[in-house]
């Protein structure tokens, strides 16, 4: 191998390697599993934290968030700073009632 290609492969790994870095080191993305399995939501409602289980979600550029939850079949719209989302259902003292349908 000639040292013109060493460099050149060299140089490569170290551009990958400063990017995936660069690209993960602020906030919290996994560069290797973007797939996140969420289950429940708790949504301030009212003055009151309330638990919904989600079907499905989505995100937007914003910090808004949209939520389709199973527990009464509604389409919730709110703010990723009025959400807190979870993968397991939480401790009991992280809402103040659950969402019965």
């Amino acid at each position: 191998m000639n040292k013109k290609r060493v460099a050149t492969v060299a140089l490569a790994g170290a551009l990958v390697l400063a990017s995936t870095v660069g690209l993960t080191a602020c906030g919290n993305k996994n560069i290797w599993d973007m797939n996140y399995t969420l289950r429940y939501v708790v949504v301030e409602e009212n003055g009151q934290s309330v638990l919904h289980t989600i079907e499905s979600w989505t995100d937007s550029e914003s910090e808004s968030v949209t939520f389709r939850t199973s527990c009464c079949e509604n389409y919730i719209w709110t703010s990723a700073n009025n959400s807190v989302l979870y993968e397991s259902k939480p401790a009991e003292y992280a809402y103040d009632i659950e969402c019965q349908g």
